[in-house]
Formats: structure tokens, C-alpha cells, sequence
């Protein structure tokens, strides 16, 4: 049956369950509120200078959705050398591809750990197959497990066990540890330990000692190495493109409530019909603000409220007035500024106490380098990803809590980018609760959810573990599901296939 279907939310996963619902032949509208994209979407913070949004990293993009759904033919290209550089106290690092990893893939170590990074790749290419199949498919029914759910655990686990009895031991082994242990099995430079782990712990409430974070770092490594040219908003740009040659009608408007099996009431007062919505906005969205209250049992909402979604994350947008270079004039569009896996852990605590450190873990991306109309000609836009800041800060986020953070912010860029103060021609700085004001997130976690080892296969509750939920016609298909947030479009894809049965 082709019923309609109304998609809500305008981000990758909502674009990308959208075009593939038109593909198989269904009649889709998509609302969204505010601009298309969602988190990587454009804004203007500064008069003349656009941030390119909070996401911008595309290396977790499913290459099939690419396939499926043709986004090459919509100007996507994927990057054929994208990598970051790492900046310590006293030694920059180069890691390029993942996917092609070779000693000549890493500059500024020893030859030692250059070879151990090509043994590190092949290790994990031994074992890419069988995870990459475990991520890009459907999570059981953890509730009500039919045949099928059954099956599918245990063809997972015989391909697991076609590793070898020694391979199949190591990733069981791997999983629970502490991504801190592991990388000191493998390296013996601080910064490259600290430059490979930082993105397996900064969205989970964790730091390098937790226990189970290297489940992060194997997930992400295993289906890394697909940047896109032009990073999320490329994406973006192609995903809206897609959508509108397969027909999805898209429109700009609120959801104001929604009537599961019926439709939604927009904010301003129209009713929309529809017996099958599809929604990538976060889960407690969903169900705590859309959602009636009488429509939830108590234990339902006990888990949605449970869920764990705090802000861990704040952005620093500069406006400069030429592009940002390091000391030895090498163009800086992607760093990494860490020293090692103690400083990211100690960067963590203050965390806990609802305070942000004296010398955070941050991230700088200069989207302008492939989008030059972000900013005036000559000048650039410079997004500065700041890790562990908390939603809840101490004292609040007073006009005095964020001059302090950007200072402290500009203050550790300038010691490794030299002359950076006098090329700010303004800033904004977005901290947890902004981001949650400007793009709809609760908590303004921007994975719609921690990435904690309990909740990525149970993800966000076990009743809507596999996309459907407990009102018959409401799927979820965002970052808040399986197999997890970022600009993967992992979620939209796999629920997308949930709805086509």
C-alpha cells in the first residue's frame, strides 16, 4: 500500500528517509523546522560570515546511501585525501585517510608508531566486515524477538566466528575496554593517541579511563574514511537536491503536536494528514513535548525521561579576515588541539562539578576553505568545536561565563596559530543551551543522545529499538536511534526500509 507519508525534520536523517520513501514510490511530505539541514545548516552570526552549523564531519557516511540514492549525480564527491592535523604543546601530527592507511598516511611520528598506524588499519580492515554488517543493520527486537530478530543474531554471530577463533576473542576483549588501554597497546606518541580517541569519548559523557569508550573508537574507525568535499553542507546540498528530483514535497513549518495515526497540528494551526509520520527529531521531542501526556504509560516516560541526553558540547564561530595558517604557513582546515589522553581526561572532569576546564579539548574546522561564500572575499569562517562544557554550567551561562570561555578558547588557539587575535573580526559563541534554543535538541546534545555503551544498541528505549514505536504509524529515524547521531544517515536509511515493508 503507497499511503502517504509525512517525514518531520529536515536534517540528514529526515532528508534521507525521505528520498528513499519517494524512491520506493510513496507520496512523502517533509516539514521542517527552520532551515534544511539541522545541524548542518547555515546561519549568519556575524554580518557577511555564515557558520556552516554544529556538524560538520561527514567520515561516518554510509557510501550506500550515496549509491542508492545517486547523491553524486546531485554534486557530491568524496574526498580523496581528507585528514586532520594534530597540534600538541610542541609537535603537530598529519593522519590522513583511514581507508588507505600506509606509514606514508601519518607524518610527525616515529617510525616505530607510523608502522604500528599501518598495523592498526589492517587490524581493523580484518575485522570491518562483520561490524560494518552489525551497524548497518536493523537492532533486534529486544522486546518481542520474532524468527527473524533471532536469525539475524545468530547469522551475526556466525560471521563473527568466521574470523577466527583468535580475531573473534579480540573484538569481545576490545569492546568493553577503555579507549585510554588501547591505544597504549598500539602507540607510544601522546598526541596521536589522544588525536585517534578524542572523537570516541566527547559525546558520551566519558573520558579516556571509562570503561567501554573503545566500543565508540571501533565503531567510528570501522565506518570511517568516507568524507565528503564541502563536509556537511555538501551533504546537505545533495540530500535536498535528491529529495526534490524524487518529488518530496518540503515545506517550512512547525510541528506543534502530533496525533500518532492521524497527523500533526503545525504552529501555525494547520492540520496535516497522515497515517504513517516519520520523524527524525530527537526522542524526547517526540514523546515529552509532542506527544499528549495521557497517550504515555508511566514506564514508557520513565525510560524516554531517563534517556540520557545532556549537552557536552559548545561551538566558538569566528569571523577572520584571512584564512588560518600554522607557523609554517601549512593551511589549518581541520585540527585537532590536544597534547594526549590525560590532558582530554583531566579537560573532562570539571564536567562532572558543572564547570569547563582551563584548557580544553578543541576541535577547529574552516568550512569556508570549500565554501567561500560563508565569508567576504579573502576572509574566513572558522568553527571551533569545544569539548566537555556542560548544559547545566555552575552559575549558569551568564555574559561573564562566556567571555571567560572564549577567552580561555582564543587564548590555547593563539599559543599554535600565530597572530589569530588580530585576524577576529567578530565571534559567537553557541554553548549547550543555544544550540538546544537554535536547532531543536534536547539538551543540545547534538548525537540526540549520549553514545554510552548502554545506549547504543538500546537506543533510545528497547520499545523503539527497531524504529517503530509504541503508537502504531510513529517511526523514528533519527540520530536518538540506531546506530547512533552524526552525519552518518545510517538512522533515516535503515528506518526508511522499517516503513517500505
Amino acid at each position: 500500500m503507497n499511503s502517504p507519508v509525512l517525514v518531520l525534520g529536515g536534517d540528514s536523517n529526515g532528508l534521507t528517509a525521505a528520498c528513499y520513501l519517494a524512491k520506493a514510490g510513496r507520496s512523502v511530505t517533509l516539514l521542517t523546522h527552520g532551515p534544511l539541514g539541522g545541524l548542518a545548516s547555515r546561519h549568519e552570526f556575524h554580518p557577511g560570515y555564515q557558520s556552516p552549523g554544529v556538524l560538520g564531519e561527514t567520515s561516518g557516511l554510509r557510501r550506500s546511501v550515496v549509491s542508492d540514492l545517486q547523491l553524486e549525480q546531485h554534486g557530491l564527491r568524496f574526498a580523496d585525501n581528507a585528514g586532520v592535523l594534530a597540534i600538541g604543546p610542541d609537535s603537530t601530527i598529519a593522519i590522513t585517510n583511514s581507508r588507505d592507511a600506509t606509514t606514508e598516511s601519518i607524518r610527525g611520528v616515529s617510525a616505530r608508531d607510523a608502522d604500528r598506524y599501518r598495523e592498526y588499519f589492517q587490524f581493523l580492515d580484518s575485522v570491518r566486515a562483520p561490524l560494518t554488517q552489525f551497524l548497518n543493520s536493523p537492532p533486534p527486537d529486544l522486546v518481542d524477538p520474532s524468527f527473524t530478530d533471532i536469525r539475524g543474531l545468530l547469522m551475526r554471530g556466525f560471521q563473527l566466528r568466521r574470523l577466527g577463533k583468535a580475531l573473534m576473542l579480540e573484538v569481545l576483549r576490545l569492546a568493553p575496554m577503555a579507549v585510554y588501554d588501547w591505544m597504549d597497546e598500539w602507540f607510544e606518541n601522546d598526541l596521536l593517541k589522544a588525536a585517534l580517541a578524542l572523537p570516541a569519548v566527547t559525546e558520551s559523557y566519558t573520558a579516556p579511563w571509562s570503561a567501554g569508550t573503545n566500543a565508540n573508537l571501533l565503531a567510528q574507525q570501522v565506518t570511517g574514511g568516507n568524507d565528503v568535499v564541502g563536509d556537511g553542507l555538501a551533504l546537505t546540498d545533495a540530500l535536498v537536491q535528491a529529495a526534490r528530483s524524487l518529488g518530496v514535497d518540503i515545506r517550512e513549518q512547525t510541528v506543534a503536536s502530533i496525533d500518532p495515526g492521524r497527523g500533526v497540528e503545525t504552529t501555525d494551526g494547520e492540520s496535516i494528514s497522515a497515517t504513517t509520520i516519520v520523524t527524525s527529531l530527537d526522542p524526547k521531542t517526540v514523546f515529552l513535548r509532542l506527544l499528549r501526556p495521557e497517550l504515555l504509560d508511566h514506564g514508557f516516560e520513565q525510560r524516554i525521561t531517563n534517556y540520557r541526553a545532556r549537552g557536552l558540547r559548545s561551538q566558538l564561530l569566528l569571523a577572520i579576515d584571512r584564512p588560518l595558517k600554522l607557523r609554517d604557513e601549512t593551511p589549518a582546515n581541520r585540527l585537532r588541539l590536544v597534547s594526549s589522553l590525560a590532558s582530554v581526561e583531566r579537560s573532562f572532569d570539571p564536567i562532572k562539578y558543572g564547570r569547563f576546564s582551563d584548557e580544553p579539548s578543541l576541535e577547529v574546522y574552516l568550512p569556508s576553505a570549500d565554501h567561500p561564500e560563508l565569508a567576504p572575499d579573502g576572509h574566513a569562517v572558522a568553527a571551533v568545536t569545544i569539548h566537555y562544557t556542560p548544559y547545566d554550567l555552575a552559575g549558569g551561562w551568564t555574559e561573564r561565563s562566556r567571555e571567560e570561555l572564549t577567552r580561555l578558547v582564543i587564548q590555547q588557539l593563539g599559543e599554535r596559530l600565530p597572530d589569530l587575535a588580530d585576524t577576529i573580526v567578530g565571534h559567537e559563541l553557541l554553548a549547550p543551551p543555544d544550540i538546544e534554543t537554535r536547532y531543536g535538541v534536547t539538551g543540545g546534545h547534538v548525537f540526540h543522545g549520549e553514545h554510552s555503551l548502554d545506549q547504543l544498541l538500546v537506543r533510545p528505549t528497547p520499545e523503539c529499538c527497531q524504529y517503530t514505536t509504541p503508537f502504531p504509524g510513529l517511526v523514528l529515524c533519527g540520530g536518538g536511534t540506531f546506530p547512533g547521531g552524526g552525519l552518518t544517515c545510517a538512522p533515516g536509511a535503515l528506518a526508511s526500509r522499517v516503513v517500505a515493508k
